[in-house]
């Protein structure tokens, strides 16, 4: 019953949240929309995690609410208003936003997002991608 009751607490926060994330996507480039909602967006390097993040027990609630709320956002569900609202959540936490793409068995490219805390990242499928990053 108290586990109920905190994630409905939580979808309540993360509400107001995802409707901030939507008008940003909408109006402001993704650098600006990561730099309002206290998510570092990393485009820049080519590093990317190489194991899991460990996260602290209090993250399960918000990150399943956010979970939540994105699955039935219609705009729709993707990776990165996903990522930007657990971001948003665990600003504290100081997330980074990855970016990466691959190459799919049909040849198609795909592209996907994830976060990445103290060096590992949230997303378990992050390592099939290759990180978008600046090849200077």
């Amino acid at each position: 019953m108290r586990r109920r009751v905190r994630l409905a607490r939580e979808v309540l926060r993360a509400l107001p949240a995802m409707v901030r994330i939507e008008f940003l996507l909408r109006r402001r480039d993704l650098r600006e929309t990561c730099r309002h909602l206290g998510v570092r967006c990393d485009l820049t390097s080519t590093a990317g995690a190489t194991s899991l993040a460990v996260l602290p027990r209090y993250t399960r609630a918000p990150i399943q609410a956010s979970y939540f709320v994105v699955s039935r956002w219609p705009a729709g569900d993707t990776c990165l208003r996903q990522c930007l609202l657990i971001g948003h959540r665990l600003r504290e936490l100081s997330p980074v936003l990855r970016i990466g793409v691959r190459r799919e068995a049909d040849g198609a490219f795909s592209a996907h997002s994830w976060l990445e805390i103290d060096g590992g990242a949230l997303d378990p499928t992050a390592e099939r991608y290759a990180v978008l990053g600046s090849a200077r």
